[in-house]
């Protein structure tokens, strides 16, 4: 950026420079890679759906920064939309970073996204579900074990610890286990949530939220993860481990809502146990395609499955689960990681190429989820990602998921163009026509068909 324009000119030349991306993808991805801040005067004091902190910090600054300031007064998404720039909806993930150039405020009366202090954007928070701030009798919230993301999907962690930390194994860009610990010092606000979740909490707070007759917030999907399981659990592999939630969670709601299940890569017999066990939707988070990345920035499954064996089995798993309940996870612009990373934007866009032809040649269809640097990771302090190799890989995905007419990713929302995505953590589901365009029809699809159902 020249020292003679400012922030907002810079991000608006992009306008310019990619006429044929939509602003929405411009502007979200900016905002995952540099993060947000709020004012107070934004937040109404517990009116909206705050950060539960399932997963990962998916923050730039610590909680511990904050001072006496409320850690969880910042929303887990939000929605941006209209402004000067004429934004559809657009729904992102909150990164919250207080030295953002970008500032959520209060002008006028209405919620807004300031760059520079030039709002950009009104802002939608998100809806406060009725169940946020009930408790167990031991004082544990709900919403810590499981929490509503982009409005309309449950997420919940079991497991909050990876066990490739004992080894230092763990993936370079992750963060879960110190998310642990921040969360733990939060027991006045959360309760004793603990490393393992009883199952039968998350079924009995699925229940009620499935049965939650809001058209606002409706539960259009349950993802679930954990953090790696090497060594059994109160005797349970991580096959087994994840089967007893399942069993459970379709005993309380039935068959109706997709449950996405994310684990290690599984072998194709063992695929067909999670199938038959009821869940739809089967990821086994590759996380970046390169072969020497791999092992450096992952080097713990690189170790105990290995990169060729991890997409074998990807591949394996469509001819179980089918195309649409394959999406392995892809950490967009990690590949450009110092020292050993790719060096330029060209580079990494060509790497992902390949990645992205044989997999969805394959029909497994990766889903992307751009870096936002958490600082208590081991790259924690590793500089923003150039904005042009996110729109690069938003775009470069949209074109080859076209090109194989691949189905919609099931239970991740409509994807194929700008104001219809549901999914905060990319700009890659926002790429494509408007709304309005009859271009391409299977990018038109009503809600039911589009990515929620399979």
């Amino acid at each position: 950026m020249s020292n003679n324009h400012s922030y907002t000119d810079w991000v608006e030349s992009y306008f310019v420079k990619y006429p044929d991306v939509p602003r929405e993808v411009i502007v979200k991805e900016d905002l995952l890679r540099q993060g947000m801040n709020f004012t107070n005067a934004a937040l109404p004091d517990g009116g909206f759906r705050y950060k539960t902190y399932f997963l990962f910090t998916y923050d730039k600054t610590l909680r511990s920064e904050l001072g006496e300031e409320d850690p969880f007064l910042v929303p887990e998404d939000l929605r941006i939309r209209k402004g000067p720039y004429d934004l559809l909806d657009t729904l992102i993930h909150v990164y919250h970073n207080t030295d953002s150039p970008y500032l959520v405020d209060r002008v006028d009366g209405t919620i807004q996204l300031l760059l520079e202090g030039k709002p950009i954007a009104e802002v939608v928070l998100p809806k406060k579900p009725p169940y946020y701030g009930k408790s167990f009798d031991d004082g544990t919230r709900y919403e810590s074990i499981v929490s509503l993301v982009q409005d309309h999907v449950a997420f919940s962690v079991p497991n909050r610890i990876c066990q490739y930390f004992f080894k230092k194994e763990q993936c370079l860009f992750c963060d879960i286990n110190m998310n642990v610990k921040q969360i733990s010092k939060f027991k006045d606000k959360l309760g004793d949530i603990g490393a393992i979740l009883n199952p039968d909490r998350v079924a009995e707070v699925l229940e009620i939220m499935v049965k939650i007759d809001d058209p606002e917030i409706p539960i259009r999907a349950f993802y679930m993860t954990s953090g790696s399981i090497l060594n059994p659990i109160k005797g349970k592999t991580d096959l087994d481990f994840s089967l007893e939630y399942v069993s459970k969670i379709r005993e309380h709601i039935g068959n109706k809502t997709p449950i996405v299940l994310i684990t290690q890569a599984q072998t194709k017999e063992q695929v067909k146990i999670l199938k038959a066990s009821g869940v739809t939707v089967h990821n086994a988070n590759l996380e970046v395609w390169d072969p020497d990345l791999f092992q450096w920035l992952c080097p713990g499954k690189s170790r105990t499955i290995g990169r060729e064996t991890w997409i074998k089995r990807l591949v394996d798993s469509v001819d179980v689960m089918g195309e649409g309940n394959v999406s392995p996870n892809m950490v967009t612009g990690v590949e450009m990681a110092q020292p050993h990373g790719f060096k330029t934007v060209g580079e990494a866009i060509e790497s992902n190429r390949e990645c992205y032809e044989f997999l969805m040649s394959h029909g497994v269809i990766p889903h992307l989820d751009s870096w936002c640097i958490e600082r208590e990771s081991v790259l924690g302090d590793h500089p923003a990602i150039p904005l042009d190799f996110f729109i690069e890989i938003d775009k470069l995905w949209f074109e080859i998921w076209d090109k194989y007419k691949m189905p919609q990713v099931t239970g991740y929302g409509p994807m194929g163009g700008p104001g219809r995505a549901f999914y905060g953590n990319s700009g890659h589901a926002d790429m494509g026509p408007r709304p309005s365009s009859e271009a391409i029809s299977h990018f038109n699809l009503p809600l039911d068909e589009g990515g929620w159902l399979d």
